[in-house]
């Protein structure tokens, strides 16, 4: 133990050969004394540049997690369209047989808070889409636009995409990409972190 305090607290810092201070060693290393007051700075910058990663790798998965989370919703659009055209929220509509008028109004109050929030929601990706088509439109890209549609709202893959607007296999999904993560800021805005 004393061994250690010797070389922590040391004034050297050049590395030692095979010594009475160094014998402790692995076979192949040698230790490094320093003072104290560069070994805590050594701690220090490491500390900080842990937490520098640590900061960048999370700022990454939250842009990862944000693109991921637009293509989600945009992949789900024709399904939540389609709730709320079909949702069952009037009582005539309802024909379950065996429930009491508590069940069938709670059940009706139920899908009228999740057809109203999907309204919702859909409204504010309509918005944002159209903020999208009238960019494009106004740089002249259309096309990126029509892509974006033809992959979300009409269902076609990448492939069938291509071929119709007659471009390179892998165009349509450049294309796609940079709409979503364009998208992405209009649907959920931007970080605090990222506004500093």
């Amino acid at each position: 133990m004393q061994e250690k305090e010797t070389e922590i607290k040391g004034l050297a810092t050049e590395i030692k050969p095979e010594s009475e201070e160094t014998a402790g060693a692995p076979e192949g290393e040698q230790w490094v004394a320093l003072p104290a007051a560069d070994f805590e700075e050594l701690i220090q910058k490491a500390a900080k540049a842990a937490v520098a990663e640590f900061k960048k790798q999370e700022e990454k998965e939250k842009k990862r997690d944000k693109y991921h989370n637009t293509f989600t919703l945009m992949k789900c659009y024709r399904d939540a369209v389609f709730h709320i055209e079909n949702a069952i929220s009037d009582g005539t509509q309802l024909e379950l047989c065996g429930m009491t008028d508590e069940q069938q109004r709670t059940y009706l109050e139920s899908v009228r808070r999740s057809r109203f929030k999907t309204l919702i929601m859909t409204a504010h990706i309509d918005k944002a889409v159209d903020e999208i088509e009238r960019r494009r439109k106004a740089a002249g890209r259309e096309v990126e636009y029509k892509a974006f549609e033809l992959y979300f709202m009409q269902g076609k893959d990448y492939a069938e995409i291509a071929e119709e607007l007659e471009t390179g296999k892998n165009t349509p999904r450049r294309w796609v990409t940079a709409i979503i993560n364009e998208l992405s800021v209009l649907l959920w805005g931007i970080d605090e972190e990222r506004a500093k």
